[in-house]
Formats: C-alpha cells, sequence, structure tokens
C-alpha cells in the first residue's frame, strides 16, 4: 500500500511555522545587537563624558590661582645660589606649582658642579622646597689640568680662571680617570684624618701631597721642612706615629732638623736629619 500523502493544508501549515521561528530568529537576533549596541554606546559616552570632566578638571587645577606659587624654600645654598636656582628653573611668584616638572626641576639644578645633589618637594597648595647638597673643595687636582676633588676623592669640576685655588694640591697624575680614583681615595682618607688634627699636621697646614704609585705618597707642610712618606699600610695608623713623632720632635727642638719622615716601617718610622 501506498502511505498517504500530507493534503495542502498541513503543508502550508508547516511553512508557516518555520517562517514564524526563522522570523524569531532573526528578531532575537536583532534584539541582541540592538542591545548590545546601546550598551556600547552608553558606555563610549560615559567613558567621553568622564574623559571630558578629567581633562576640564586638570586645566582647571592648571590654571587656578589656589595653586600659585607663593612661598618658595631653598636650603642648602646662600643668596647667590638661591638665585641662579630660581632661574634655571624658572620660579616667579604665581607660577602653578601642579604644572611644575619637579624631576625636571632637579636634573637642572644638579647640572651645576658645585651642586652635589638636590630634593625638590611640592607641598600643596603653594609650597616649593628645594633642598640642596654643595660640593665642597677639599684639594685641587694638578693632572693635564687643575680639578676640584671633594672630600670622597673625586673630582667634580675643572678649575676656572677665577676660582679660588687655596687647597691643597695633589700632584703625581698624569691624568685623571678611573685608573685614579683608588688613588684620590686614599688621598682623601689622608686629608679627612688631618682635618681633625691641630698645630703644625693640621688641613690648613697642608700644602701639597704627592702621589708616587698606587700605594705611596709624600705629604709636605707648611712650617715642617721635611717630606712626610707613606706607604701602603693604614692611614689612620700612620698618621697617628706621624702626630706623635712630630710632638716629639717638637719637644726636643729637632723638627726642623728633620728632612725625611718615613712613616711605612711597621715598628715605627725613620726620620732623616740634615743640617740648617
Amino acid at each position: 500500500m501506498r502511505g498517504r500523502r500530507p493534503s495542502k493544508g498541513k503543508v502550508l501549515l508547516k511553512q508557516r511555522v518555520r517562517r514564524k521561528r526563522r522570523f524569531r530568529a532573526v528578531t532575537w537576533v536583532a534584539q541582541f545587537i540592538s542591545s548590545a549596541f546601546v550598551k556600547l554606546c552608553f558606555v563610549f559616552s560615559l567613558v567621553t563624558l568622564i574623559s571630558l570632566l578629567f581633562v576640564y578638571s586638570y586645566h582647571f587645577l592648571l590654571s587656578s590661582p589656589v595653586f600659585g606659587l607663593k612661598r618658595l624654600e631653598i636650603t642648602g645654598v646662600d643668596g647667590r645660589g638661591k638665585q641662579r636656582i630660581m632661574k634655571k628653573c624658572e620660579l616667579r611668584p604665581g607660577v602653578n606649582i601642579l604644572a611644575l616638572r619637579l624631576n625636571d626641576m632637579k636634573k637642572k639644578i644638579e647640572k651645576d658642579p658645585w651642586i652635589r645633589s638636590a630634593r625638590v618637594e611640592r607641598r600643596l597648595p603653594d609650597t616649593i622646597h628645594i633642598s640642596v647638597v654643595k660640593e665642597q673643595a677639599w684639594a685641587v687636582v694638578l693632572a693635564e689640568r687643575l680639578y676640584y676633588m671633594n672630600q670622597w676623592g673625586e673630582i667634580f669640576k675643572e678649575v676656572e680662571h677665577n676660582d679660588s685655588v687655596d687647597f691643597p694640591v695633589v700632584t703625581g697624575l698624569s691624568e685623571v680617570g678611573s685608573e685614579a680614583g683608588g688613588e684620590l681615595k686614599r688621598v682623601a682618607r689622608v686629608l679627612y684624618g688631618l682635618k681633625k688634627e691641630r698645630g703644625p699636621l693640621n688641613l690648613a697646614n697642608l700644602s701639597e701631597v704627592h702621589i708616587t704609585d698606587a700605594e705611596h705618597f709624600s705629604l709636605y707642610f707648611r712650617g715642617i721642612p721635611a717630606e712626610v712618606q707613606m706607604g701602603p699600610g693604614g692611614v689612620e695608623i700612620q698618621l697617628a706615629k706621624l702626630h706623635k713623632l712630630v710632638r716629639h720632635l717638637k719637644r726636643s727642638g729637632r723638627l726642623h732638623e728633620a728632612r725625611r719622615i718615613n712613616l711605612e716601617y711597621a715598628g715605627g718610622a725613620v726620620v732623616s736629619f740634615g743640617k740648617g
């Protein structure tokens, strides 16, 4: 037997059902896309609004007189130094302190060879505080040119025409480079030890330090005719021996007869005398 063929009405009904399902699917997809688009537009609008608000607030703060510079505190330098810092950093009353780039200011200040380090702080609402640590010259190093050396044995500036040279002179270096760093640090330890001394061995009476090699150098003092030779031993120990020896020679009246004092010996020192 042949199966009964579906009637025409049933076929049309099934087609209508399929079309309704496809329509519903398309409608759902359209609604979903529309909803997502609306949400995306809302988020984008919200972000744009917040960004515009932030930009407006930022420009308002940068132009607000509330944050205008009223107090400038600079420590560590004298009056001339303060004027140089103000000029370098373009600091003037009323400038908005929020618009200042503190790191750039710090770099500008530290370009001055006489300034070892600087710290710049913004103190709301109207104050900039700058603290400076200055370099101090302890000696003048004579190499291919004249240079200032600080208390750590570091070269920090070339001596210029009008600069003072009333400091002990370090000689014996052909040039200033990385290999001279250890020698100058050792010299700096000597200078630091002499700074605590009084009398003829005071740092103010030291006229020259001559470097023979990495571990040997000689000291020359005003008022003491002897060349003081120091070796690779401890700087503090040798200076202590020198202090006792000079005191003894002074008491015995033979200080001005000494021509050479060698402090390298572990058991003491060797003194060479001459006439006159």
